[in-house]
């Protein structure tokens, strides 16, 4: 898969079949206009090509512009995820407040036309682009016919009567519905996080723990609460389960992401692992003392060792 960071001297290797969006989750919803995608260019002999932005465009226009937003996926996930999908080309275009003034018009012309040379155009539902969102569906279709190229738009996707979009699948992962949010996402939700120093307290009641600093501050941290989870490390699956949270029964600390690794023993400080979350398996809670957390723990841990 091709990735161009740089559209100064880009010039069209082949006609285009082209989609536009940010694409954070590509979810089922999304993988379904990508499919859409990759058969529109296997019939006209298009190279494939997504046009995403960086960094997301919430990040300079929304409100908490300049804060966190709470992405589903960082960019390298993103990218690994439309590689794995077998995408030709992603075009990543650094989004900003000059780049966001481009007229509709301007931006096909200018990018999906002189630099991509599309043919064939996807679109989601409830795509809208250019300046002040002007680029409709409507608006596409008129410049196709004045350009040569066809659009098409791909309907929402439905799971038991709901759109999958990213809004949705947000919702549930600070509401603790892991298991929904997976059916959504088509995988597991995962956090990649580097190990920092913790104080040792989960090793001095027998549940040893590897806190994570998550590598991209953007991330959504899910609900607080206790998971079954997968832990990747060094090319092998672990089971572990995770807390989220502020471990009321010692202090309010600030909000800490633990995970006790079942049947590791490694000292871990400064290597990378990625979590993924398989099931929501109880809420955080304060307990009178050591030993009614220990008994608890033990019961999370027999069920997240049968998941």
């Amino acid at each position: 898969m091709r990735i161009i960071r740089d559209l100064t001297h880009l010039k069209p290797i082949a006609p285009g079949a082209v989609t536009v969006g940010t694409f954070d989750g590509v979810h089922l919803g999304h993988q379904s206009i990508l499919q859409t995608l990759k058969e529109l260019g296997k019939g006209c002999d298009c190279l494939t090509t997504i046009v995403t932005f960086e960094p997301h465009p919430r990040k300079v226009l929304g409100k908490n512009s300049g804060g966190s937003i709470e992405l589903l996926t960082s960019i390298n996930e993103k990218l690994a995820l439309f590689r794995a999908l077998e995408i030709d080309q992603v075009v990543m275009i650094r989004f900003t407040k000059e780049f966001a003034s481009l007229s509709a018009e301007t931006f096909v012309k200018e990018i999906l036309l002189d630099r991509l040379a599309v043919k064939e155009m996807v679109i989601g539902y409830d795509h809208h682009f250019g300046r002040n969102r002007e680029g409709t569906l409507e608006k596409l279709k008129e410049l196709g016919n004045k350009w040569n190229f066809d659009v098409h738009q791909v309907p929402p996707l439905l799971i038991k009567g709901e759109v999958v979009s990213s809004s949705a699948i947000r919702k549930l992962l600070k509401e603790g519905d892991i298991e929904k949010a997976n059916r959504f996402l088509g995988r597991q939700y995962c956090l990649v996080g580097k190990v920092v120093q913790g104080d040792g307290r989960g090793r001095k009641i027998g549940f040893p723990t590897a806190n994570l600093q998550v590598v991209d501050p953007d991330k959504l941290i899910p609900a607080r609460g206790v998971y079954a989870v997968d832990v990747w490390y060094k090319n092998q699956l672990y089971k572990g389960m995770m807390n989220i949270g502020v471990r009321p029964t010692f202090d309010h600390d600030p909000l800490t992401l633990e995970v006790h690794i079942f049947n590791f023993d490694n000292l871990l400080y400064g290597e990378t692992l990625e979590v993924r979350f398989k099931k929501f398996i109880r809420s955080e809670q304060k307990f009178k003392n050591i030993e009614e957390l220990k008994k608890q723990l033990e019961k999370d841990k027999q069920i997240c060792e049968t998941l």
